[in-house]
């Protein structure tokens, strides 16, 4: 199927440091003339779900101006250029929880986070035994509240509709799939 259609122009504008619209004209037999599609390049993802050795999950909570609203998530943020995804996964654990590795990060894989719209990858990972040292002068970051849950509050968040980050809610599932962790019913 994919040899019926034909990629016929593109074109690339950068909308600023982080995003570039691409502009795919596309003719395929399906389609009485070529039609335009349009995606956004930007930098990987990448996140990860802490659990502390007591089975907790640490979570930030910051506003999105995109959903006018604060939103409850797993750690992350997006790839720099020279990054590797295990690097960047745990950089991004301590800046903003202020907890930080002690054994190697598990991969729960990569995904694409909207297949319609987004180019970039979502890197997933799980960190377990996550320890905040009592010796590191670590400094909140602006906007952001570290916030610890157990397996039983994660599920309940996840039940009522108070965690929707759809990307963190699909690393979740991929850390129970692969067992993990357990959420109760």
């Amino acid at each position: 199927m994919s040899g019926d259609f034909e990629i016929i122009k593109k074109d690339e504008e950068k909308l600023s440091s982080w995003v570039t619209l691409v502009t795919r004209t596309v003719k395929a037999s399906c389609y009485k003339k070529p039609q335009k599609f349009h995606s956004l390049n930007q930098a990987d993802y990448v996140s990860v779900l802490p659990v502390t050795s007591d089975g907790e999950v640490i979570l930030v909570k910051q506003y999105r101006p995109a959903l006018e609203k604060y939103t409850l998530e797993l750690p992350g943020g997006l790839m720099e250029e020279g990054d590797n995804s295990d690097g960047r996964a745990s950089a991004e654990l301590y800046e903003e929880t202020g907890y930080r590795v002690t054994e190697p990060l598990i991969s729960l894989g990569q995904l694409d986070p909207d297949t319609g719209r987004l180019e970039n990858k979502l890197w997933c990972y799980i960190a377990k035994n996550v320890k905040r040292m009592s010796e590191d002068a670590w400094t909140p970051e602006p906007g952001i509240k570290v916030q610890q849950v157990g397996m039983s509050e994660l599920a309940m968040l996840l039940n009522n509709g108070l965690f929707t980050h759809a990307l963190h809610i699909a690393i979740i599932g991929l850390a129970v799939i692969n067992k993990h962790i357990t959420l109760p019913d």
